[in-house]
């Protein structure tokens, strides 16, 4: 597992000091300007008696300087007292007014002061407005923990390449340039949520931390005119030039929203008069922690890009991120890179690489052939061109079948071990690999794996390889990859379990000399039965399917088959079936187009307790009344065109359990929530698979 990151505080940022305990603000007693007035706590509000900026030296210590009287939090003649008053003084650089802040985690710091090793405390934990700010001995109490919204940067921001909406937590409006003009120096507004590309933000984040925030609809930055660290200053749009006072931070306020700093004014983005007008202006303004300086980041969907992180579950996860970059050609160096050490045939290799891929990496007799007992699969023993599926013996699958020697390619049993903090990534849009897959268990975590061809697993031998196995892993990024041509499973998760994971923009290619059905459709897509899985499914292509796209459950043990969203997929030339509900496995399909296909069902139910949750625009009104209390935000109806033979739209039901799957399980509302669909319509002409831009 990677390692929480700690908390800082900015230096030169300005911030109000919320007690944990209370929900108080640190302010001055009578709002008073003088040197020796004394600190309290206060209920908080808009006064700059209440705001402080947070000063560093090149030792670690801290300035507490308010922002009204310009004077510093002292401790009186350095006394070390306990429960001794606290006050404000002019500044002088003595360590009575140098302070160690120290991260408590969960965005709460400890105020220590480096004269006498005491602790900031509201005084008793009261809660009263007024009560005194004392010194005390540090016992870790909620009382002496401080949040410091403004000023606080934990590395938790979106991902670097994301396209984001910006939508203020007070008034309930997005940022957008005013007229969705595309000149520079046109202002930025809060406005009325419309989903256009004037009101999209691509966040592009740099080495140390902080963000350049790029108009999609104007291709300009948010600015600060002038760098200006006036306090109510206009925010605007301008050109970008990668200055301080285009860049930007977000901290978070631990319900899910974000403050975004200004880097060179350290003063926060805020909706002008605290106004719920749509047109009000964006300022910048010192952070008091109101909700009028919050703001929720929302992922347009599809928006990865080439520089891109993962939206959905598997949101964060950074890969081999920071660690040294190998570019294998050849499969012993590609083997060695994923899996520099192994115990119980389980990766042992936590060390965090970049693997790039360049060229095609051919596994195929590598290993020689292998010959077992199986059987002809193909439905009704049909053929195509002479060529059956086969199955090996595998379970019962061969059961009352006629057997005999099945000779196969021994290196598509033999899947890659893949250890965590892994970054494997293909170079241009043709590399990959071929003749072999990929397998995660045993506990690893924090693995992406990116613009790969995968291909050629002894097609049409059920049971001689799988593409990417997912078997107890966790944070799990699969993105812009080729699957054609594999004998079984595209994906497929075992029965351990499979968290935070996000599959996104892949090409499942279903052609094949085989299929199940003789009708050369791949039928063996993805399956998904991890216990207690959580998998977000968005903007991939399916493509000449029949069958498990995807197919979910569980293990008999298991407790639950956890939760799958699908969402902003397209299905094109399908047949038989696209998801197979089950009532182990929530599914939240929103957004799907179904290009129609010979006989398909986009979802097949085979009882009534199946967990689907799919909203069509017939009952998009219903379903929203679910979409909005429990996701924060509507949900988009599915497209299914050009339905053939029989194929309704009477599975597309609104399981009321998918909803409380969802709202019981820690973090998923937010996860699907971070994403927000685009119009079914505009998928078929979205690129998915390899890119040449796709670099890291």
């Amino acid at each position: 597992m990677q390692p929480a990151q700690a908390e800082t505080v900015v230096s030169n940022t300005s911030s109000a000091a919320v007690d944990s305990n209370s929900g108080l603000c640190m302010g001055l007693k009578g709002n008073s300007t003088a040197a020796g007035t004394l600190v309290q706590a206060q209920s908080c509000n808009q006064s700059a008696t209440q705001t402080w900026k947070y000063v560093r030296d090149s030792a670690g210590y801290y300035q507490v300087i308010n922002s009204a009287s310009g004077q510093c939090l002292d401790v009186p003649g350095a006394t070390s007292a306990v429960d001794n008053n606290l006050q404000q003084w002019g500044c002088s650089g003595a360590d009575n007014q140098r302070w160690n802040l120290s991260d408590q985690g969960n965005g709460q710091f400890a105020l220590i002061a480096k004269a006498n090793g005491l602790a900031l405390t509201v005084y008793a934990g009261g809660t009263s407005n007024g009560t005194r700010i004392v010194q005390s001995t540090w016992s870790s109490t909620a009382q002496q923990r401080w949040k410091l919204p403004g000023a606080t940067l934990n590395g938790s921001g979106p991902s670097s390449g994301a396209v984001l909406t910006l939508k203020g937590v007070d008034a309930g409006n997005c940022i957008g340039v005013a007229g969705n003009s595309t000149a520079a120096g046109a202002a930025l507004q809060s406005q009325t949520c419309a989903n256009t590309t004037f009101q999209q933000w691509k966040v592009v984040r740099d080495a140390a931390g902080d963000y350049t925030l790029t108009n999609v609809g104007s291709g300009q930055c948010m600015d600060v005119p002038g760098a200006s660290t006036v306090g109510g200053a206009a925010i605007q749009q301008w050109g970008c030039s990668g200055a301080d006072w285009q860049k930007w931070r977000f901290s978070e306020d631990g319900n899910g929203h974000y403050y975004l700093t200004a880097k060179s004014s350290g003063l926060s983005l805020d909706v002008a008069g605290a106004s719920n007008a749509s047109g009000a202006a964006i300022i910048q303004y010192r952070n008091l922690g109101q909700s009028n300086q919050q703001w929720t980041a929302t992922a347009v969907s599809g928006s990865t890009g080439s520089t891109g992180g993962p939206v959905g579950f598997a949101a964060g996860v950074t890969g081999g991120q920071g660690g040294s970059v190998v570019t294998v050609t050849t499969p012993e160096q590609l083997k060695a890179a994923l899996c520099g050490s192994q115990s119980n045939s389980t990766c042992t290799d936590n060390t965090p690489r970049i693997i790039r891929v360049s060229g095609s990496i051919d596994f195929r007799g590598t290993e020689g052939n292998k010959t077992e007992v199986g059987c002809t699969y193909s439905n009704n023993s049909c053929s195509v061109n002479g060529k059956s599926e086969r199955i090996l013996a595998v379970q019962s699958y061969c059961s009352g079948r006629s057997t005999y020697k099945i000779t196969f390619d021994a290196a598509g049993k033999t899947p890659l071990l893949v250890g965590s903090n892994k970054t494997l990534i293909g170079v241009g849009a043709n590399s990959g690999i071929k003749g072999k897959g990929l397998i995660l268990r045993g506990g690893v975590s924090n693995i992406v794996i990116r613009n790969l061809s995968i291909t050629d697993i002894n097609d049409g031998v059920i049971w001689a390889g799988d593409a990417v196995t997912i078997d107890n892993a966790s944070g799990v990024w699969i993105d812009h990859n080729y699957f054609a041509r594999i004998g079984r499973q595209m994906i497929v998760t075992g029965w351990g379990t499979a968290k935070r994971v996000t599959i996104s923009d892949n090409f499942f290619d279903g052609t094949t000399d085989y299929g199940h059905y003789c009708n050369g459709k791949h039928y063996w897509v993805m399956l998904l039965l991890a216990e207690d899985q959580t998998i977000t499914l968005v903007g991939n292509r399916l493509h000449n399917t029949s069958g498990r796209s995807p197919e979910t459950g569980k293990s008999d043990s298991a407790a639950t088959g956890g939760i799958v969203h699908l969402v902003n997929n397209y299905y094109d030339g399908n047949y038989y079936f696209g998801l197979d509900g089950t009532p182990a496995t929530a599914a939240l399909l929103e957004g799907n187009y179904y290009g129609g296909g010979d006989y398909f069902f986009p979802i097949l139910t085979d009882s009534t307790n199946d967990l689907v949750f799919a909203p069509l625009s017939a009952n998009l009104t219903q379903a929203n009344s679910s979409c909005s209390s429990i996701l924060g935000r509507a949900c988009v109806a599915n497209s299914p065109n050009n339905l053939k033979q029989g194929a309704t739209t009477d599975s597309f039901k609104l399981s009321a359990g998918v909803m409380s799957r969802i709202q019981a399980t820690a973090g998923a509302a937010a996860a699907i929530k971070s994403i927000q669909p685009v119009a079914p319509a505009s998928l078929p002409s979205r690129s998915t698979g390899p890119q040449a831009s796709i670099s890291n």
